[in-house]
């Protein structure tokens, strides 16, 4: 396919927002649609590429894979050779054996797939996935293992007639699954490659010569502008929290880039192609592969180091080193190793051979550090301490907050065994389940059991009044779970009276989540039954027990770890106050705030002395729950007292 300098432009006009968004997504809240621009882009491209093969009567899957391996495996092994090479030195164990997982994933091609499975309440930071950004790559891949091969039973004299059709319905089916998971599934929706492969079917359709020819340059023109106008209206308007993406949204940006490849065709020259044809900008493009490989480790190991988003000259100097790097990636790993004449089937089996090895050689080195744990004889006693406390979880998460079990009142009722002990109900989130351990210690030292109705992300209240038909499937889950609760505390007899603990700051208003906390309270004391209401423990945003385990490994001093006393009380202020206003005129009511308990008057403190107290920036451990012991007692003594047996 002849080169076309437009395209390079528009590379780099998907690339550089994807860059500008990872460095801070407010300066361009749309960025990430940079990604889908690449997937129109690709989908064109290799399309055009197979087209004209399947034509000429020289179309081979073997050729096909060499161009593919040649293109990707270079530059792709380089990154992750040195991201190990860094993370043998600055990743604690726990840390490079989640790095072999990525690596060992993202080599055959499945990083989609374990970023999925890995992206939850409690999963890793994005500083600490290194490999993060390869889930689009993935997707690429997953995608080129079966076109190439219908593309070509589907040119078969016979068959070709309907390839409009099947393509038409490829991509209709993929559209509607899209948007269906950004409904229901956005996490989902966001990393499966089923509902992305409509995008790379839109570039594909164009190249097959299914959109009618633009016969006039005013024609062109018009359809360029319209497309630069979409992308830009993309980059600027879409937010990521509240758009539903991907789906038929995409097919803004997506349309976007198809209109300027299409006004481009047969060697047109719109005004739009000749400012993406513009040097500086098509070199962007030139490099855009290697520049988006290497942008995201950059700004990880940034992140990581700091443990913050870098300023805004701070981003210039990244992106300069991003560019530096990548040119150099560019220059002496992706051209050397391109076809710049015709190949022979020996030389086309050997740089396959090569590829599935140099691939094979990366799974092996992500296998070494996940089966060995990290590698942690590269770390001291006292920090193998340290982690294994930060990294301790309560043992009614998986069951009763992040799983689910069939039995609920024996696998999730702690405290005392007695099945006649005196029993309460522990309600909430994430912030309610870190309590258990010290619940667990107190309840049976003051002879009472305590049922665990905890559910991850869904904050304790009363469920929405007035629910929407586009909620998602964890939004309606998490509301069937409220309202599950709130049934259990108030019409079961053996329930004395409740703990609630939540974090009502991730609702979408903390006035109207408190609304809903209020008729949930009002409703259980109304049923006679006291509440005891509990605010989070606080939060440290340079990550509280993450930053602990990392500044350790590396040797650094943890101060960065802590955090102002008076920022703490700005996070955690509002949440307490509306608390207190809400048990301040409930006889039946009463509160507990943990969060001074590990402040003093000047900072707070993720650890007491050595001792880690929180798994990241906004949970406690098991350590930093026991540490709560002795204040527990006193707020439950009283609730204790009044049930009389």
């Amino acid at each position: 396919m002849k080169y076309r300098s437009d395209i390079s432009g528009l590379r780099a006009l998907a690339v550089v927002p994807v860059i500008v968004f990872h460095l801070n997504e407010q300066w361009l809240p749309g960025g990430f649609v940079g990604v889908d621009i690449f997937f129109v882009i690709s989908g064109y491209l290799i399309t055009s590429i197979l087209a004209k093969d399947l034509r000429e009567g020289r179309f081979s899957l073997l050729r096909f894979y060499d161009r593919r391996v040649r293109r990707i495996v270079p530059a792709f092994a380089a990154v992750a050779l040195t991201l190990a090479l860094v993370g043998a030195f600055i990743l604690p164990p726990v840390l490079l054996d989640a790095y072999g997982a990525s690596l060992r994933a993202a080599s055959v091609f499945f990083a989609n797939r374990y970023f999925l499975s890995v992206t939850h309440y409690f999963g890793a930071a994005p500083d600490e996935l290194f490999l993060l950004h390869t889930w689009s790559l993935s997707v690429e891949e997953q995608f080129y293992l079966g076109w190439p091969l219908l593309l070509a039973v589907l040119f078969h004299p016979k068959l070709r007639r309907f390839l409009p059709y099947v393509l038409a319905l490829l991509i209709a089916v993929s559209l509607v699954v899209a948007t269906r998971n950004a409904v229901l599934r956005p996490i989902a929706g966001f990393y499966n490659s089923n509902g992305r492969f409509w995008e790379l079917l839109l570039g594909a359709g164009l190249a097959l010569g299914y959109v009618p020819r633009l016969k006039t340059p005013r024609a062109a023109e018009a359809v360029a502008g319209l497309g630069l106008a979409l992308i830009l209206v993309s980059l600027i308007a879409f937010d990521p929290h509240e758009i539903l993406f991907p789906g038929v949204t995409a097919l803004v940006p997506n349309l976007g880039a198809a209109f300027i490849l299409w006004a481009g065709e047969e060697g047109r020259a719109t005004l739009v192609g000749r400012l993406l044809s513009f040097a500086p900008v098509a070199g962007i493009g030139l490099i855009s592969y290697s520049l988006y490989l290497w942008h995201w480790p950059v700004i990880a190991l940034h992140r990581y180091l700091t443990f913050r988003a870098p300023g805004p000259w701070e981003s210039v100097l990244l992106f300069a080193v991003m560019v530096a790097i990548s040119a150099f990636s560019w220059r002496f790993i992706e051209n050397p190793f391109r076809r710049s004449g015709p190949s022979t089937t020996r030389s086309e089996w050997r740089s396959v051979g090569v590829g599935v090895g140099v691939l094979a050689g990366l799974v092996a080195l992500g296998t070494l550090f996940t089966a060995t744990d990290g590698l942690p004889g590269r770390a001291g006693a006292d920090f193998l301490k340290t982690e294994s406390i930060v990294n301790t979880f309560w043992k009614g998460r998986e069951a009763c907050l992040v799983g689910r079990t069939d039995n609920r009142d024996q696998d999730c009722r702690f405290g005392a065994p007695d099945p006649a002990a005196p029993l309460f109900v522990l309600w909430g989130d994430s912030q309610g389940d870190q309590h258990g351990p010290a619940l667990d210690a107190v309840a049976q030292k003051m002879g009472m059991g305590f049922l665990q109705l905890t559910r991850a992300g869904c904050a304790p209240q009363a469920p929405d009044p007035d629910p929407s038909a586009f909620q998602s499937r964890a939004v309606q889950d998490c509301n069937a779970s409220r309202a599950e609760a709130l049934k259990r505390i108030v019409d079961d007899p053996s329930v004395a009276f409740a703990v609630i603990a939540g974090r009502w700051t991730n609702e979408a208003s903390l006035d109207v989540a408190m609304q809903r906390l209020a008729s949930a309270v009002d409703a259980i004391t109304a049923a006679g039954k006291p509440v005891l209401l509990v605010a989070p423990p606080g939060t440290f945003t340079t990550g509280g027990g993450r930053c602990l385990v990392r500044r350790a490994f590396m040797g650094a001093d943890d101060a960065v770890c802590g955090l102002p006393r008076a920022a703490s009380d700005a996070e955690g202020g509002p949440t307490e106050r509306a608390l207190a206003a809400l048990a301040k005129d409930r006889p039946n009511v009463s509160l507990f705030l943990p969060r001074p308990l590990f402040c003093d008057a000047e900072r707070c403190h993720p650890r007491a002395g050595k001792v880690p107290l929180y798994y990241d920036g906004g949970h406690l451990n098991v350590e930093g729950s026991l540490f709560l012991s002795s204040a527990w007692e006193k707020v439950l003594a009283p609730l204790r007292a009044a049930i009389g047996r």
